[in-house]
């Protein structure tokens, strides 16, 4: 059998319908139920303080880790803001985790630094930001990590 998608959306009562307005509607229920979401602390994972944030999503978080646990125990103040919620973003949640930061590091394992642009996009970022991309498969290692934020920290 052959299978058309025809974009078909349901109404607010359940039945198919292709009414223009439905689809509307329907995107706009699920946007409320998203954005009215309470996430709490579950947006991202934040830990330690210091005027240096290393900011970081999925597969980089371990790596990440590594490395400011080894800069801290060199001295340094860094803390990580491992970010496990991209959409809705949440403002007030980063703007508190980023409260007394004054530089801030973006490791991601990109191309061309889309984590970096999201960020840009839907956050006050400090004035000074440092971007660590690089595409895979190579992955990014805590001791590369320790060296390029230690000598930018400084």
């Amino acid at each position: 059998g052959q299978y058309t998608a025809d974009g078909l959306e349901h109404s607010p009562r359940g039945t198919p319908s292709s009414r223009g307005g439905d689809p509307t509607l329907q995107l706009d229920k699920r946007l409320r139920k998203i954005t009215s979401f309470n996430y709490g602390v579950h947006w991202a994972d934040v830990e330690g303080d210091g005027p240096i944030a290393v900011i970081t999503w999925g597969s980089t978080t371990g790596a990440v880790r590594e490395a400011v646990r080894r800069l801290r125990d060199a001295g340094h103040a860094v803390r990580v803001i491992a970010v496990r919620l991209l959409s809705p973003p949440q403002a007030e949640q980063m703007a508190a985790a980023l409260a007394g930061v004054d530089r801030a590091v973006i490791v991601e394992q990109s191309h061309s630094g889309q984590f970096h642009r999201f960020l840009r996009a839907h956050y006050d970022l400090p004035a000074v930001v440092h971007v660590i991309a690089r595409p895979g498969p190579l992955v990014l290692r805590p001791g590369e990590l320790v060296e390029r934020i230690g000598n930018w920290s400084q």
